[in-house]
């Protein structure tokens, strides 16, 4: 089985012309793939989009004639990912004798021909195509994220944090392209928890915020409203309270734990001016006056609320900068952080999304994860180390379009 992730773009180029009896430049006929429409798939019985075309507006599950004639196709459909099969309906049952082929963008012109192994091949003989929004679509897979966790300790008692569901071990949120927002427990299964998620902006987490021993959300809305999602201890969460409004002057929100040492978790915030923001947790679900901690933290890129990675017993904070290093800033325990530590010297920039989850791998260490926000972005696993540290452990997941990980 061959499955390319990547397409090549090919662009065919107009010829220009001159009309004998004419005194001005005429664009000649559209050749090759230029004579797809735009909105259409066309397949093609040439190469690089020459012979003969067909051009549809709709997924096909069966392409009849075209089976045995299409040597090359385009995409012009506006949708970011097309899948072909070398069956009908969409089929792939057998990799000794099927070919499935992903491939990406939109206005791409493709020869079947680079589809092919040992055993099969997509040129003349293409039976279904169809498009979509992500690859899991494309690929009839699961609308969401088919996570499994890295995690090598026993279920437990329920973590400080990072356990949605009780069970002791670290879960995730993903967000999908189309807002829908499910708990990942780790396994690989999903469960939906509610559309409409897209409307939210900002969404953070870390351990209970109202006092009922259950981890909760944080999300701020398209008007910037910040709401609480009290958890249930299942792996989703009960009616939402509104916390108070003006916060998309944010542009940053993470929720962090217990920095004040006063026993409830706390928020940090950056404001568009860069100044960092400390929001004490009252312990039911709201936040006090704030009090400034920072300036100047518009260099920061990614923000995580990592727990005690330090082993001193406070809540810290692990942040990217602009220039792609990764930072420790320990919490002092008294609502503002100590003289940050350079934990990693390069190479983070790509890694948007960072995710202080809890303890992965049960030796009481807080670890983190790591990924590309884009589509086929991998997951980074790193796992935390004596003298607050983190090295990378595995890649155990790749993030799709319009992903979000929580």
């Amino acid at each position: 089985m061959r499955i390319p992730y990547r397409a090549a773009l090919v662009t065919a180029a107009a010829a220009l012309g001159l009309i004998a009896t004419s005194v001005a430049p005429a664009h000649a006929a559209a050749t090759g793939y230029a004579r797809c429409p735009s909105g259409r798939f066309c397949v093609f019985d040439g190469q690089d989009g020459q012979g003969a075309m067909a051009a549809y507006t709709t997924p096909q599950a069966d392409l009849g004639t075209w089976r045995t004639r299409a040597a090359s196709v385009d995409n012009r459909t506006g949708s970011p990912f097309f899948c072909m099969y070398s069956r009908t309906n969409y089929r792939f049952t057998d990799p000794v004798h099927d070919i499935r082929a992903l491939a990406v963008g939109t206005g791409t012109g493709e020869n079947l021909s680079r589809y092919q192994d040992q055993n099969s091949h997509l040129a003349h003989n293409l039976g279904s195509v169809r498009w979509a929004h992500t690859a899991r679509q494309c690929l009839g897979a699961t609308d969401y994220l088919p996570w499994n966790s890295p995690d090598t300790a026993a279920a437990g008692a329920p973590a400080a944090f990072g356990d949605l569901d009780g069970d002791g071990r670290p879960d995730l949120l993903n967000r999908t392209y189309g807002g829908r927002l499910y708990f990942l427990r780790g396994d690989g299964t999903g469960t939906l928890i509610g559309a409409g998620w897209n409307s939210m902006t900002a969404l953070t987490r870390h351990g209970d915020l109202n006092g009922d021993g259950t981890e909760d959300l944080l999300a701020r809305d398209t008007g910037g409203e910040l709401w609480m999602y009290p958890g249930n201890g299942k792996g989703w969460f009960g009616a939402r309270k509104l916390i108070g409004g003006g916060w998309n002057t944010m542009t940053a929100i993470q929720a962090v734990g217990d920095l004040d040492g006063n026993g409830t978790g706390d928020l940090v915030a950056r404001d568009t001016t860069g100044k960092l923001w400390m929001y004490p947790g009252d312990g039911n679900g709201r936040f006090g006056p704030r009090l400034l901690i920072g300036t100047a933290w518009n260099v920061m890129r990614a923000f995580a609320g990592i727990g005690d990675l330090g082993g001193d017993g406070r809540n810290d904070l692990v942040v990217s900068d602009s220039s792609g290093k990764l930072w420790l800033y320990p919490g002092n325990g008294k609502g503002w952080f100590g003289t940050r530590t350079m934990i990693g010297s390069g190479g983070w920039g790509p890694l948007t999304t960072l995710r202080g989850v809890g303890d992965i791998t049960g030796d009481g260490r807080p670890d983190l994860l790591a990924a590309q926000t884009q589509p086929f972005g991998e997951i980074h696993f790193y796992a935390a180390r004596a003298g607050g540290t983190l090295a990378y452990s595995s890649t155990n997941g790749e993030l799709d379009a319009g992903d979000g990980l929580f």
